[in-house]
């Protein structure tokens, strides 16, 4: 049986060298990868730069025991690429910092590099350096991403009016659900079909790239836009605090998958609550004018691209109310969802 190789036998500089042997770049935009003191980079005219960073620590950010490298090399560039396309922008560059366990395998280390490196390809990203340290027990991930947008059209979470249009993409709650199957080990919770998707959803995060995109090359009037980290009521409690304005949301438009309807029913779940509370969707969360409404449902059908009208803007400073579908009115903690110090 051949031995498996561990980090503190390979060393820093044998690491970077087995990493930099398995990444090339390919756009002319990149002058220097790794290899020197910095990555040197061309921006193009007209364009704004974007960036942005995020740090996933082991036990608090992941389990290795319910993902895989790949998975999780797949998830650290997919957050952090959501957060480009959740301000209209096209991400075109990746840097990443490492803090690995000696005892951390090369097999392992090649695996995560191979979910880096595949979601990195599927989005022309070309990964260009980093850093890499020892750490004395739980592995590190820290990915900065620069991202480029037209310059007058940057979406902001701040610019929402009275009236405005909230809309959604995708289905919310499947994230959430799919930690609790792997954390409770939900065995009577429906099909296995069903489970998988949603565990899926939670490991293997989708960033809506193509969706920011068809809205920042068109001319609709789009007023502010999050992506879903935290939960539905959390985020559009971000777009509303910034705004100090309220909210109102439809029950019977907010959308959910077959898989999430599936759970609940099984387990006596209120789907609604997986809806407004899951985190971890990567949706993208925004609002527009209301005279461009029909032109954005024509724009995303034509895409065939899965959109939701969930509800308006409205004049009430922080207060979020979901209008229920007997028309009852039920008022919502914006500061539900995730919050790291609390």
């Amino acid at each position: 049986m051949k031995k498996t190789t561990q980090l503190k036998q390979l060393g820093e500089f044998g690491l970077i060298e087995r990493l930099r042997s398995k990444l090339n770049t390919h756009s002319p935009r990149i002058k220097k990868g790794i290899g020197d003191d910095s990555a040197v980079f061309s921006t193009h005219p007209n364009t704004l730069q974007l960036t942005s960073t995020d740090a996933l620590i082991e036990t608090i950010h992941f389990d290795l025991k319910t993902i895989s490298p790949i998975q999780l090399g797949h998830k650290a560039i997919a957050v952090n690429i959501s957060d480009i396309a959740a301000m209209g922008g096209t991400p075109y560059l990746a840097l990443i910092s490492l803090a690995f366990p000696s005892s951390t395998s090369t097999k392992f280390i090649d695996k995560l590099y191979s979910g880096f490196q595949t979601i990195c390809d599927s989005n022309k990203i070309e990964l260009v350096g980093g850093d890499t340290v020892a750490s004395p027990k739980h592995l590190f991930i820290n990915v900065c991403i620069v991202g480029e947008a037209f310059k007058d059209r940057v979406f902001y979470r701040t610019g929402a009016k009275p009236g405005d249009q909230i809309f959604v993409t995708g289905n919310l709650g499947d994230s959430a659900m799919g930690l609790k199957i792997l954390r409770e080990k939900i065995k009577k919770s429906g099909s296995i079909k069903h489970k998988n998707t949603l565990v899926k959803k939670h490991l293997e995060p989708i960033p809506r790239v193509k969706e920011s995109s068809l809205l920042a090359r068109s001319k609709l009037k789009i007023t502010s836009m999050i992506d879903i980290s935290d939960g539905l009521t959390q985020d559009l409690g971000h777009l509303s605090t910034e705004n100090n304005l309220g909210a109102n949301l439809y029950e019977d438009r907010l959308p959910a998958s077959k898989a999430l309807l599936n759970v609940c029913f099984q387990k006596k779940y209120n789907p609604i609550d997986w809806i407004l509370q899951g985190g971890e969707d990567y949706e993208l969360l925004f609002t527009i004018k209301p005279e461009d409404v029909k032109k954005l449902e024509k724009l995303f059908l034509k895409a065939n691209v899965f959109v939701s009208h969930i509800g308006e803007v409205t004049k009430s400073p922080k207060k979020i109310i979901l209008i229920k579908r007997n028309g009852s009115k039920v008022p919502l903690r914006v500061a539900t969802g995730f919050n790291h110090f609390k």
